[in-house]
């Protein structure tokens, strides 16, 4: 697989099918392994977060590492790189519960109230979901951190679907590879069930055509994003001069 390397973080450069296969490759094979897909906010934590150093390693360590912004892309066009798709965490899950995880797929989805997960197996009732959702708060609490690697360790699975939020779900991903606690792949999903289930819906395509789809989602939630879409556009210089 083709990479496309900066001075802050190494991309799998690729297309949605290559990522799917790539996928179901890790599923099936032996020990542990991760994806990640790195946006503007994820990046600009490896610039200017204070966690910078705890983070930059889960990037540097992921067995796949996706382009999932259309802004990130432009900026590398900027930079003289080619990016050959841009692959939302969120598209990656549709087209993985859509056409690749079967009857057989053992499935652990670490994150999400019951009643979204209810709403899950409803809509793909033939697939066995297990489920995990730790407190809020739970990464900054030993005792919570392993229980849900335990819980991880247990479930057999080989789809971990982490949807706890970043960079809490990158963490925890790390650590499941560290601690090779399962033959398959652990995914950084953040709130992609919640577009499975219909709780949160995705840009019109006119819009993610014409790369606005952010401007769409602040605009479904300003109170949460409004600050957050600010901060990294103050941000994007520094981002701009570390790629």
């Amino acid at each position: 697989m083709n990479k496309l390397k900066t001075a802050l973080v190494t991309l799998d450069n690729c297309t949605l099918k290559d990522a799917l296969d790539k996928t179901k490759d890790l599923a099936l094979s032996e020990g542990s392994d991760f994806i990640v897909t790195p946006n503007i906010d994820h990046l600009t934590r490896l610039v200017v977060s204070k966690e910078a150093e705890v983070l930059q390693p889960i990037y540097d360590n992921a067995s796949l590492n996706l382009c999932d912004s259309r802004i990130l892309e432009k900026i590398l066009k900027l930079k003289g790189h080619t990016v050959k798709e841009v692959i939302p965490g969120s598209t990656l899950t549709q087209k993985l519960f859509d056409d690749v995880l079967t009857q057989d797929s053992r499935v652990l989805i670490v994150g999400g109230n019951d009643d979204v997960i209810s709403r899950l197996r409803t809509k793909y009732n033939t697939l066995q979901l297990q489920h995990y959702n730790p407190p809020m708060g739970f990464i900054n609490s030993p005792k919570e951190v392993e229980k849900t690697l335990s819980t991880i360790k247990k479930s057999n699975a080989q789809y971990v679907f982490l949807a706890v939020g970043s960079p809490r779900q990158e963490i925890l991903a790390k650590l499941i590879k560290d601690k090779d606690l399962i033959n398959g792949v652990a995914l950084c999903i953040g709130a992609s069930i919640l577009f499975l289930v219909g709780e949160e819906k995705r840009a019109p395509k006119i819009l993610q055509i014409l790369h606005l789809e952010w401007g769409y989602r602040m605009m479904q939630d300003p109170r949460r994003l409004v600050k957050r879409y600010f901060d990294n556009l103050v941000k994007l210089p520094k981002l701009y001069a570390k790629l």
